[in-house]
């Protein structure tokens, strides 16, 4: 068949194609800055390795180590107290006022911080220059490495994260007549609490994170009148204690502090190594190994860490017990099958290779732009899978805004979970990219905070049910956080449960929709239903509303980011409504709450079309403050969800179109993250490449001539600064040009840009389990491979005719499901032009029945 051969050569590295089996990062000189570091993690333990052949650092997290404890969460009172204030001065339109009040009453405390762990420091001595130099991260197998020349020796070093043995591995060699010479040592941040020990053969780093940490100024606390909120700092009356500081240890915070330890036990050929004066000494040696752990006191979000110091000892210890059985080898190999059968699952080529492509890779993203280099497309998206499987697995916490790798003990934004995009950026690949696996450590997350948000909802709000605001920590922190209007944000539950929903559209997986999806969503529903108000001209909306992070201009001039009802709000209400209503038609259970939940999905504001025919942004047509805003919030209900679609409602898309037409393309680098997948999902390929372009801009932290948003050398997103949501979110959007199934269709190739002439991709995922290849040739389909794995109905649009082998052709339209866009039911239009509806390309429909397990072989006619 015409497929199977476009697809073997494809996938087998041919001649003409970009991607072979292995894929890397490389450069020809170390790291000067963290963000030029290549990165490791194994789900639990994190690396960036700078590559200096003499001066070595490698930086250590912990994805549990955080500042505080759960007795730092701050509880916010009652908003019952200052309710019919508020609500006065928004039915009054005095919407500052009513802002200002929230935030003086309404509002919590900063977060604790997530935190760096350690530094492993290799100080090594040479008889000569050093040349030949080449550091790597190859992704393909999750191994990074350093290689150069000293007179006639290559050394060479090997570093891993291995999930299955939760260790850290450097290997180093020394091939010739020079040997490994000097010392290696750790050292923390946290110095006033370091101690470096020995047990026997084993070098020990013991420490303990700050019990309190303040990512605000004290002056900054002072300015906001918050200084009842910080007793750690501040005495009744607001004066500042003698010890106040942002960062404080042990005693200073009340003995508050998680313990951590780091432990290395080494082997080594030839020469010595002893540990000597705080610090392992090496003479001699051509070979050397060592293997690293790492642990915390952290027991779960609930338990006070404080009250466990020896717990990250004795996990170090059983986990450094654990690895005597096995070598070297037997590690890498068990790491390397770990990684690849998750890695492995997908494949991706573009275009032919050319020399562009053989520079080392901060060369490339500095010549991308040139054009012709479409290769580097590819690594960029692996490399968002590969940051995925290193930093979020089964039993591990979830991605941060860092992921988890920091380096700061007061990080930016916390390195906390912001939860009005960007923790949820992070997970938009995991199903779509056949990493559902991964997913798992969000879903646990979503069920602690839920925990924290029962309470926390009928304190503050007298309510049923669960809900959570735009930022939580290790500590599942339920409530707003600080001075920006934006924490006041009582929204997240539902979209957090979409995700756990879309694991369910992606599996059909239904004891999952019943045991973990379904009492999420009935909590939120419980919530929202409680929360919405009438607006007076038939509708329910919520009382006070956000647009994360958006503002609006009213009356003469003044501006606000609360009001009533805000498009965002609604949004995720409709689709909680609307999933908890179907759950129960999944499941074939009838809920008490059906009825009025029925009752109310069909009072809920609708969507409207604004002035400039955009989808507006809020109840009323504000003006908004900044055009070209890097939120794109009330966009929410195109993607990632689908409500509006342009099968469904293509009005409304040609809104959403005229949105994103007046915010432009430039952006942080995450919202540009955002952008690829909006414009995929209009068809635009050529629009979504363009930006992706522009996310693929070199920065560098250190250097002005390479400033605003990007990617850094090591393609890690800057923002900036460094975020790590960007680079999950180009991930999702370049799938989301080659394959889509969220609105009644598995569509392939909905958004192949012009400059992607040949290409195959292998082994993503489609709603309704179902496995895709695609290849096309000449900016053409010329096949595709779908292996059904639940089976069922199965429909296809295509931008070619095609042959079908395998399943059963259906005469007339049907429909599955898991695939079927939400539907809304009418608009209001405001629009001082005429409305738009959004044109489809033209393509080719089919409708099959499969059978469970069953292939089926599509080629172009």
């Amino acid at each position: 068949m015409r497929f199977w051969g476009i697809m073997i050569l494809l996938l087998c590295g041919g001649p003409a194609f970009s991607q072979d089996n292995k894929q890397e990062l490389y450069y020809n000189k170390p790291a000067k800055t963290w963000t030029e570091a290549l990165p490791v993690g194994n789900g639990f333990m994190g690396a960036m390795i700078f590559g200096d052949p003499v001066k070595e650092r490698i930086q250590l997290n912990e994805s549990t180590l955080y500042s505080g404890d759960p007795a730092t969460n701050y509880k916010v009172p009652s908003v019952r107290e200052h309710y019919n204030a508020v609500m006065e001065r928004m039915r009054a339109g005095r919407y500052a006022e009513a802002q200002g009040l929230i935030t003086k009453q309404w509002l919590g405390r900063a977060l604790q911080c997530y935190q760096p762990m350690s530094d492993l420091l290799l100080d090594l001595e040479y008889n000569g220059a050093v040349k030949d130099f080449r550091r790597y991260l190859d992704i393909s197998n999750a191994v990074a490495g350093v290689e150069y020349t000293v007179g006639a020796t290559r050394y060479e070093r090997r570093v891993f994260a291995s999930n299955p043995d939760r260790v850290l591995v450097l290997k180093m060699s020394a091939a010739g007549p020079g040997t490994i010479n000097g010392s290696i040592r750790l050292t923390t941040p946290h110095t006033p609490v370091m101690q470096l020990t020995a047990e026997g053969n084993a070098y020990i780093l013991n420490g303990r994170a700050p019990g309190f940490v303040l990512r605000r100024s004290l002056a900054q606390v002072e300015a906001a009148g918050d200084q009842r909120k910080y007793p750690e700092l501040f005495n009744l009356d607001g004066s500042r204690k003698p010890l106040a500081k942002t960062v404080l240890y042990a005693d200073e915070a009340n003995g508050l502090g998680m313990y951590f330890q780091n432990r290395i036990r080494f082997t080594h050929t030839g020469g010595e190594m002893m540990i000597r004066e705080g610090r392992i000494v090496v003479k001699g040696v051509q070979e050397l190994v060592l293997y690293i752990t790492a642990a915390t006191s952290f027991k779960d979000f609930q338990t006070s860490p404080a009250l466990f110091p020896e717990l990250a000892a004795e996990r170090t210890r059983a986990q450094m017990t654990k690895l005597h059985r096995f070598s070297y080898s037997a590690l890498l190999g068990r790491h390397i099958a770990d990684y690849r059968q998750l890695f492995d699952r997908v494949r991706f080529t573009l275009n032919a290779k050319n020399k562009q492509a053989l520079l080392p890779t901060d060369q490339r993203i500095m010549n991308y732009a040139k054009g012709s280099d479409e290769d580097l497309v590819t690594l960029f998206f692996q490399y968002g899978r590969y940051l995925m499987i290193a930093g979020s697995r089964v039993g591990g916490q979830p991605l941060n805004l860092q992921g988890m790798w920091n380096d700061k003990v007061i990080p930016p934004w916390a390195s906390a979970y912001t939860t009005n995009i960007n923790l949820e950026m992070n997970y938009w690949p995991a199903e779509l990219t056949n990493l559902s696996e991964c997913h798992q450590p969000l879903f646990k997350a979503i069920k602690e905070l839920a925990v924290n948000g029962k309470e926390a909802a009928l304190r503050i709000y007298g309510n049923q049910g669960w809900m959570g605001n735009h930022n939580m920590s290790i500590w599942r922190e339920a409530d707003p956080i600080d001075i920006c209007a934006c924490s006041f944000w009582p929204m997240v539950a539902g979209w957090l449960t979409s995700h756990l929903w879309e694991h369910y559209l992606f599996t059909g997986d239904k004891t999952f929709l019943k045991t973990e999806v379904y009492p999420l969503l009935k909590g939120a529903v419980l919530f929202y239903k409680d929360w919405l108000i009438p607006n007076g001209e038939g509708y329910l909306v919520t009382p006070v509303g956000h647009s994360p992070e958006n503002a609006f201009v009213y009356d003469s001039g003044q501006s606000s980011t609360l009001s009533p009802g805000p498009t965002m709000d609604m949004a995720i209400i409709r689709e909680s409504f609307s999933r908890f209503l179907e759950a129960q038609k999944a499941l074939g259970v009838e809920d008490a709450l059906k009825t009025e939940i029925e009752a109310k999905l069909g009072k809920l504001l609708p969507y409207q079309v604004g002035s400039f025919g955009q989808l507006q942004e809020w109840q009323w047509d504000f003006k908004e403050q900044d055009v070209h805003h890097r939120h794109l919030s009330h966009l929410y209900p195109f993607h990632p969800g689908n409500q509006i679609t342009p099968n469904s409602s293509p009005v409304l898309t040609g809104a959403v179109k005229r949105v994103l037409e007046r915010r432009g393309d430039q952006a942080t680098g995450w919202s540009m993250g955002w952008k690829v997948n909006l414009w995929a999902r209009l068809y635009d390929g050529n629009r979504a490449l363009s930006i992706l372009s522009k996310l693929i801009h070199l920065v560098k932290e250190d250097d002005p001539a390479f400033s605003g948003s990007g990617c850094y050398a090591n393609l890690f997103d800057a923002c900036p600064p460094f975020q790590i949501d960007g680079n999950f979110g180009a991930t999702a959007g370049i799938t989301e040009m080659l394959l889509q199934s969220h609105d009644g269709y598995l569509h392939l190739l909905p958004a192949l840009p012009d400059k992607w002439a040949q290409g195959s991709i292998k082994g993503i995922k489609a709603r309704g389990d179902f496995e895709v290849d695609i290849s096309w040739a000449g900016h053409q389909l010329t096949g595709a491979r779908i292996i059904a794995k639940k089976g069922g109905i199965l429909p296809i649009k295509s931008p070619v005719a095609l042959r079908v082998k395998g399943g059963r052709l259906l005469k007339g339209a049907a429909k599955n499901p898991m695939m079927e866009p939400i539907r809304t039911t009418g608009f209001l239009d405001h629009s001082r032009q005429e409305t738009t509806a959004f044109v489809q390309p033209a393509g080719y429909t089919y409708y099959l029945s499969t059978k469970a397990g069953e292939q089926l072989i599509l080629d172009a006619q």
